[in-house]
């Protein structure tokens, strides 16, 4: 009689990401140089064996865990933004829940991503899972962007991404409440799409001094 592996399968699954989940709790707080084996075992109340048989390296654990975080990120906004790609449709409604969304990720979340960055910076090897998860980021913007009739959608989601990223940076530096920070993005990203749907011509009436570099 054959015996069925799904249990055991499953098991091994919730226990690898019961383990890339500590690794990006341990980044949270303690930074890339936090992340050691024992120290996400310990954080995952596990055996240091388990992150031994799962991952080879620490590193393998850090790229692993971001591919994990940014599948899970590019999951939710995805969902959050297929009307807007179907309908075509800004309406006040999709941007409320963008910008909650957006402001009220969990701090563990948002300090995680920018280790990430900085790992990147260090450790050329990371680079590349770095650029594949900005990139990720991107085309779920310019998906969206297009939609809206966005010039340039590709272009316009990488300052799209990069206004989101700091405003999320500013938000673990300081504390002005909710409403202010749902404000200021609000404003960034509207000033952002207002230029990015407006043709070469207009944007020279405006702002000549800008548009005029050469």
């Amino acid at each position: 009689m054959a015996i069925s592996t799904k249990p055991s399968q499953e098991r091994s699954r919730r226990r690898r990401e019961e383990l890339l989940r500590a690794t990006v709790a341990v980044m949270a707080e303690h930074g890339t140089k936090g992340v050691t084996h024992r120290a996400v075992a310990e954080y995952a109340n596990l055996p240091v064996a388990s992150t031994t048989y799962y991952f080879t390296s620490r590193e393998e654990m850090i790229e692993q865990a971001l591919q994990m975080h940014v599948a899970e990120r590019v999951a939710e906004m995805n969902a959050l933004t297929e009307s807007v790609r179907s309908s075509g449709d800004l309406d006040a409604k999709f941007v409320d829940r963008l910008l909650a969304t957006l402001v009220d990720r969990p701090e563990e979340a948002v300090l995680s991503l920018f280790e990430f960055y900085l790992e990147a910076s260090r450790t050329p090897a990371m680079r590349a899972p770095v650029e594949e998860a900005l990139a990720s980021f991107e085309g779920l913007a310019a998906a969206t962007l297009a939609g809206v009739g966005v010039r340039d959608p590709q272009l316009a989601a990488e300052g799209v991404i990069a206004i989101i990223d700091g405003f999320a940076l500013h938000r673990m530096a300081r504390s002005r409440g909710r409403d202010a920070d749902i404000s200021g993005l609000y404003n960034a990203l509207r000033a952002h799409l207002v230029a990015s749907v407006m043709d070469e011509d207009e944007l020279r009436k405006r702002f000549a001094g800008l548009t005029d570099r050469d």
